[in-house]
C-alpha cells in the first residue's frame, strides 16, 4: 500500500505494524499508542562514479569529491536522527567490519579544494542521476551532494530520471555519478564482487581494477577467518583511495507497530514474529 494508507492505519488501530517511510518515523513516534523500531541493514546507498569517463577518470578528482561531502549531513537528508555513515563497501552490522572498516572519507572542504587544484579541474560540468522514489534516498542525497560539491567549486548538476531509465544507464555505464542502492550483500566476497569486475564485459561494474579482482577471486575461496578478515580490510582501503564509487551509508529497517506488539525487533530477513505476542 501506499505510505500515507499505511501511516493512516497505524494511527487508526486498522494495523497493528508496518514498515514505515523515515519521513513518517518523527511522527509516528509521538504517537502515546505507537513505538518506532529501526535496525540498519545490509542495503548500501551509494554514489556510482563512472571512471571511464574523461572528466570522472581523474583519480584526485574523485578523491575530492568524497572529501567534500559530509555524510553526516546527507544522512540525515533521508533518516534524519536515525541513520549514520558508513563509507565502507561493508556493511556496518558484519563481522567483518572492524576497525579498519570504520575508517573511511572524511569531510575536509580544505582538503577537497586542494585536490581540485591538484587534479586540474577547471570547472568541467558533472551531472548526478537521481530518482525521486520516496523509498530511497536517491534525490535526498543527490541534492545535499551537490550543494556541498558547488561549495567547494565542482560544477555539480542533477538529472532526475524515472527508475527505469536510470537503472538502464546504470547497467550500460552510461552516467558519470549516479545517487543510488545496491541491494543487501552478507558475505564480503559477494558484497565486493556486486560492482567489481571489468567493463568491457561488464559495464555496470563501477570497480575495474584486475589487481583488486584477483584479491576478491581469493576471498571467494579463502576459508580462514583472519585471512579473510586481511583480504577484507585490504580491498577496503583501496575502494576508498581509488574512489570507484563513493559508499555513504547503510539502509534502515523502521517498523512501526501498536504498543499491544511486545517482543518485536526488525531483523535483516524483514519481519520476524518469533515470540512476538499481542497484549490484551
Amino acid at each position: 500500500k501506499d505510505p500515507a494508507t499505511v501511516k493512516a492505519g497505524l494511527v487508526s488501530g486498522a494495523l497493528d505494524m508496518a514498515e514505515i517511510l523515515p519521513s513518517d518515523a518523527a511522527e509516528l513516534k509521538k504517537n502515546p499508542k505507537l513505538s518506532v523500531a529501526a535496525e540498519p541493514n545490509a542495503v548500501r546507498h551509494v554514489f556510482l562514479i563512472q571512471t571511464k569517463d574523461a572528466v570522472m577518470g581523474n583519480q584526485k578528482l574523485r578523491q575530492a569529491i568524497a572529501a567534500a561531502l559530509d555524510m553526516d549531513e546527507i544522512v540525515a537528508s533521508f533518516y534524519n536522527d536515525l541513520g549514520k555513515p558508513n563509507t565502507s563497501p561493508i556493511y556496518s552490522g558484519s563481522s567483518y567490519f572492524g576497525e579498519v572498516e570504520k575508517k573511511g572519507h572524511v569531510y575536509d572542504a580544505a582538503r577537497a579544494k586542494k585536490l581540485l587544484q591538484e587534479a586540474g579541474y577547471k570547472g568541467e560540468k558533472i551531472v548526478i542521476l537521481a530518482n525521486k522514489r520516496p523509498t530511497v534516498p536517491s534525490f535526498p542525497a543527490a541534492v545535499v551532494a551537490q550543494q556541498m560539491l558547488q561549495s567547494v567549486g565542482i560544477n555539480a548538476e542533477i538529472e532526475v530520471l524515472d527508475w527505469a531509465t536510470q537503472l538502464d544507464r546504470f547497467n550500460k555505464g552510461n552516467y558519470q555519478m549516479q545517487s543510488f542502492s545496491f541491494s543487501a550483500r552478507f558475505d564480503p566476497a559477494i558484497a565486493f564482487e556486486q560492482f567489481s569486475g571489468p567493463k568491457d564485459k561488464q559495464p555496470r561494474k563501477t570497480w575495474d581494477n584486475p589487481e583488486a579482482q584477483k584479491q576478491i577471486d581469493k576471498l571467494y575461496v579463502t576459508s580462514d577467518r583472519a585471512e579473510r578478515q586481511k583480504l577484507v580490510d585490504e580491498l577496503h582501503r583501496r575502494v576508498i583511495d581509488e574512489v570507484p564509487m563513493i559508499f555513504a551509508f547503510n539502509g534502515l529497517d523502521i517498523i512501526a507497530h501498536a504498543k499491544r506488539v511486545q517482543g518485536f525487533k526488525p531483523w535483516q530477513s524483514k519481519l520476524r514474529m518469533w515470540e512476538v505476542t499481542l497484549a490484551n
